[in-house]
Order: C-alpha cells, then structure tokens, then sequence
C-alpha cells in the first residue's frame, strides 16, 4: 500500500514539474517586438505660445541597424518630428498619430529643457510625465539648453550615433554637472530647495560648413529654486560648486604658479564634508575639502622632486579651489539667494530645532551665513619625469 502511494505521489509530482516547465516555455506575455517600435533616444521640451509646450523626439527605428536602412557613413539613422500640446503628455500623444508604430520611452535617456520654459518656472509639470509614465527611467539625465531645446537634437555628433548619447557620455565622465531624474527630484524637494542642472551651449567649429560642423557642449550650470531657473553660473563657478557637492568634474585639476605657468593634478581620491554650526545666534559652515593625486603635467619651472615645492604646488592647487568655491557661492548664495550646496540639509540634520524657525524664510538667512573653505591637497607621486624640458 505504501508502494502504491508513492508511486502515485511521484506521478503527481512528475506531472507539476513538467507543467511548470510549460509555462515557463511560453514566453513573456508583455514582451514587444523591435518591429513594433518607435524607439525614442532623445527629447527636447520647449515653451509654446498660449501655454502650451512643444515636444521634439529624435527616434531610431529598430530596422536601421539591418542591410539598407544605415547612412553611407555606417551611422543608425534618427528621424526627428515635433508636436504641441498643453503637455508632455498631451504632445506625447500628438505625436503617436504621426507613427505606425508605438512610441517607445524606455531606451530615452536624454531630456534636454529649453531655457524659457525652465525660466517660466512649470519644470515640474513636465517632469510629472517623466516620473508617472511606466518606461522611461529615473537615471535619465537631465539638461537645459541655453536656447531652444529643439536645436540641440538637430546637431549631427561626429563621433556618436546621436546627441542624446553625446550628451549622456559627457555626464558619465562628469564633464559638467551629471544629474539624474531622481537627483533633481531629491534637490527640489529638500530642506532648501536648491537645484542645478548642465547648461547646453552649441559650440560651432571653425568651418566654412557651419551647419555640419556643430557640436553641444555643457557650458556652466543652470540654477532652480524649486523647479524654476533663477539664474546660470559659468564653468568655473560650476566646478566651485560640484566641488562643494562632492561631484567632481574631470579628474585633472590645475594650479597657475605664476601667469603664462601651470601645474596640473590627476585626482585619484577625493572628499567632502559640511560642518554647520550655530553659536551666539550666528550661523556658519565650514566646507572641508580634501584631495589626493598625482602631477601630470608640470608647465612651470618648479623643480617638483623636491618636498619643499611639491608643498607650493599643493598650496597653488589649494588656492584654485577655493577660489572657484568663493565664486560660486557669491554667485549663487549671496546674488541669488538659493542653496543648492546643501547648506539647508546640514543644518535640518545638526539643529532640528532651530531650522523649523527659518525654513520658511532661507532665502533671507542664507546670505548671512558665513561660510568658511577649508582645501587640503597631496601630492601623491611627482609624475615619471623629474624636470620640465625647457
């Protein structure tokens, strides 16, 4: 009898298994085929008259990577088309009556928001379609263009497919500000309110072909209270600033000696910390920065074998640093009266208390706080060369 029993408990169990492996066989029930797709790469939002906004797509079809359907340059091709609407989502389905195909969202990581809509102060509203629709993705990054964001999509990048892998490749490498989707939720929605974003500029080459010889590059930091653009800082500024945020810029850092000299350093470590204080009723922060790395190039006439001028060279690299931080908060904290440092936060998280008294006015503490720069550099190794070749 337990003979017959297991027998039939291992039939039964025979059978679920092969059951399983059935359903498993059946493949995703919501998957999509390429053929089916619109894939966007790239979106530009701009202001529109009567309030409404234009929203501009660069799409790559799926079937211009086979035979026939690439350019003579071995180049995927892109197609560009527009559409206007009371919104992204409006436009968004605007534009579907134009394609055969479903626009597909989650392979655009590109967002790039022309400057008078980002000056108009309704960013928010725009990012809400981002943020709620199903496909694209909260590392999206994020960028404002010092004109019309359309125009930036037209540019032809020598080297990538298109802009929008020009432009998420730069932030990759920290060449300017690389801000996600979720990062500039998390800034306009903290203590202080503060925000930046990469400023795209079209750099035109020195060619008679100026059409065909464009390129986007990020030229400074474009600067939110909340969700609307009060102002644009320039790249020294902008790297006073990241420094201050701990999002270092490219790694080489220089130090100018003497004018017509320079030192520069290849950063391996780096290091950020605010320290807020309130003593007597006066506010403060203390920003200590510190950074390792090595000399790769020495433009100067500074023996930088020797432990005496691998100091100075620590202190002019010093010095440039806190020259660029000095800029960027007068700039920013005391012409513009907002705070995306960090200040607010650092303060919220030390002093509970006394920031619930001032949140709703930080704007009028937060150009009185005094703010201290503390940078240490170290030199690591002097570089493979031990002098200059003049």
């Amino acid at each position: 009898m337990n003979d017959t029993l297991f027998r039939i408990m291992k039939a039964i169990l025979a059978f679920f298994l092969v059951l399983s492996q059935c359903v498993l066989l059946t493949g995703c029930w919501d998957n999509k085929e390429l053929n089916q797709l619109a894939i966007i790469v790239g979106a530009a939002i701009d202001k529109e008259k009567n309030n409404k906004i234009k929203l501009t797509v660069q799409v790559f079809l799926p079937q211009s990577q086979s035979g026939g359907q690439q350019s003579s340059s071995g180049k995927a091709q892109v197609e560009i088309k527009s559409a206007v609407g009371t919104n992204m989502a409006d436009a968004a389905s605007n534009l579907q009556r134009e394609y055969s195909r479903k626009l597909f969202w989650g392979h655009c990581k590109t967002y790039i928001f022309g400057r008078s809509l980002s000056e108009k102060g309704n960013l928010g509203r725009q990012i809400d379609f981002i943020d709620r629709h199903p496909e694209p993705r909260e590392d999206s990054r994020l960028y404002v263009s010092d004109g019309k964001a359309a125009d930036i999509l037209q540019l032809s990048p020598s080297l990538e497919k298109y802009v929008g892998d020009v432009l998420r490749k730069m932030s990759e490498m920290h060449v300017g500000a690389n801000i996600t989707l979720k990062d500039f939720e998390l800034m306009v929605t903290s203590e202080g309110g503060g925000a930046l974003l990469p400023l795209i500029k079209i750099k035109h080459q020195n060619n008679d072909d100026r059409k065909m010889n464009v390129s986007p590059i990020i030229g400074g930091t474009a600067i939110f209270k909340r969700d609307k653009m009060i102002g644009r800082i320039n790249e020294v500024e902008s790297k006073g600033l990241l420094w201050v945020k701990n999002q270092n810029e490219l790694p080489e850092i220089t130090g100018y000696p003497k004018k017509g000299q320079t030192i520069s350093l290849y950063l391996k470590r780096t290091k950020t910390n605010l320290i807020p204080k309130i003593e007597k009723g006066k506010w403060s922060v203390t920003i200590y920065i510190s950074k390792e790395g090595m000399i790769v190039q020495n433009g100067s006439k500074i023996n930088i074998m020797s432990k005496k001028n691998t100091k100075r060279v620590e202190n002019y690299i010093e010095k440039d640093v806190s020259n660029s931080i000095e800029k960027a908060l007068k700039q920013v904290k005391d012409g513009m009266k907002v705070d995306p440092f960090g200040f607010a936060t650092a303060f919220h998280r030390k002093y509970p208390k006394e920031w619930e008294k001032v949140k709703d006015h930080w704007e009028v503490v937060l150009p009185d706080i005094y703010v201290e720069t503390k940078v240490k550099v170290h030199v690591l190794e002097p570089g493979l060369s031990t002098t200059t070749l003049e």
